[in-house]
């Protein structure tokens, strides 16, 4: 085949992919949901450590989220695989929209505490315990197979775009407006978001076996699948490894560390998540331009080391521009680990067995988040600086990333 010929083939490709209803509305759905997130989010966390001026005991929210995902994820994979994946996510969206409504109601009327944030960070967390099984499921039933790399990379750079700006305007309305505007930004973005997926169109799953004992034997066939794949095995326990040393101080280390380290403002934190995003934008069209589909384990616990130095980086750094490029680094190498790794996942795995498969990769990846943050803040408590805990995470991940890909050859060659 010819130069010209494969160009042509691609750009077919890429032209079926965005003329694909239900890929659009997916993608618009990703855009709005991520962009309301990362508002309430931010706004949360400052609302947090510069109102309340409880640092310290961001770690409480953090877990209170966790738990539930972490206890909800165990089924979300089987119920992905037996209801519909859009219906799930739909009811998911809207029930947060209208939660996010309350707290404008709530914020309206006085008497916000941390409390407050801790209850809606646990019905946030069962929400999304079932939206992330079947929205990484989902994926694989409206576009082709050989056009998961670029369609999660389209996802992903979306996701991160999001990220970019939705930091900068909400600091920027926290400035000059309210909590209440940006919560109730965030409300709206989540009901449009809400709409599309509604509109959606994918394959229903089989809704036919809904009594207890076929519902817990499914999800024991999930569990199985699993266990007797080798590198799929290999790949929980990196994930869970990652999730443990990593996600924790930089959750709840970021805002901390613009405080006490960086003696920062609003404005400079969400500077460093911007950073972070515009990083993962940048990995997400390296990853898309690239369309990698080898040696796909072997990139993935490459860019895990690197993005382990970068993080060590970040923890020395003193000024906000250095502390934005190594978050920058450290977002590249996230989004080379992860969306390879993801399209391999969806590629290989069957369409059936995939939202259960997808459900426990999501459960390795936050089920030791509680135990994260619940570190993370003892920690803290000792007096030990976040800067020494994020430096002390890093190179744990980095020595242990080195030592899989040195004696794990079923991981580094995962195509």
């Amino acid at each position: 085949m010819t130069v010209e010929a494969n160009q042509v083939m691609v750009a077919d490709k890429e032209t079926t992919l965005f003329r694909n209803q239900p890929f659009l509305l997916l993608w618009g759905a990703a855009l709005l949901s991520s962009f309301g997130i990362s508002f309430f989010l931010f706004a949360e966390s400052w609302y947090v450590v510069n109102v309340l001026g409880l640092e310290a005991s961001l770690g409480l929210i953090y877990v209170a989220s966790s738990v539930p995902r972490l206890l909800f994820m165990v089924i979300s994979g089987t119920v992905a695989d037996r209801f519909s994946k859009t219906n799930i996510m739909f009811l998911s969206v809207m029930v947060r929209a209208v939660l996010l409504v309350g707290l404008v109601v709530w914020f309206i009327a006085g008497g916000i505490t941390l409390w407050t944030f801790v209850v809606f960070a646990l019905l946030f967390g069962v929400l999304d315990a079932f939206f992330w099984a079947a929205e990484s499921s989902v994926l694989p039933t409206i576009i082709d197979k050989e056009q998961l790399t670029r369609g999660n990379s389209i996802i992903q750079m979306t996701n991160q775009t999001s990220l970019i700006l939705a930091p900068m305007l909400a600091g920027l309305l926290i400035a000059v407006g309210s909590y209440e505007i940006v919560f109730g930004c965030t409300a709206l973005m989540l009901f449009v978001a809400s709409l599309l997926i509604y509109l959606m169109r994918a394959p229903k799953a089989n809704e036919g076996q809904e009594d207890d004992q076929k519902f817990w034997a499914s999800f024991i066939e999930g569990f199985n699948y699993v266990k007797q794949s080798r590198t799929l095995v290999l790949m929980l326990l990196t994930t869970v490894f990652l999730n443990l040393f990593l996600v924790g101080p930089l959750t709840m280390g970021l805002p901390l560390f613009v405080k006490t380290v960086l003696e920062g403002t609003a404005m400079d934190f969400s500077l460093l998540e911007s950073g972070l995003a515009a990083g993962m934008l940048v990995g997400s069209v390296g990853v898309g331009v690239l369309n990698i589909s080898k040696n796909r384990g072997k990139v993935s616990i490459m860019a895990i080391i690197f993005g382990g130095l970068a993080f060590a980086g970040l923890s020395m750094t003193t000024v906000i521009w250095m502390s934005m490029v190594m978050l920058g680094l450290f977002g590249i190498a996230l989004s080379f680990s992860n969306i390879p790794i993801i399209a391999a996942v969806q590629s290989l795995v069957e369409d059936r067995m995939l939202g259960r498969v997808m459900g426990l990769l999501s459960l390795s990846s936050m089920g030791l988040i509680p135990v994260s943050y619940a570190l993370t803040s003892m920690v803290l408590a000792t007096g030990v600086a976040i800067h020494h805990i994020m430096l002390a995470g890093a190179l744990l991940v980095v020595a242990y990333s080195v030592f899989v890909f040195l004696a794990f050859k079923d991981l580094r060659k995962l195509q």
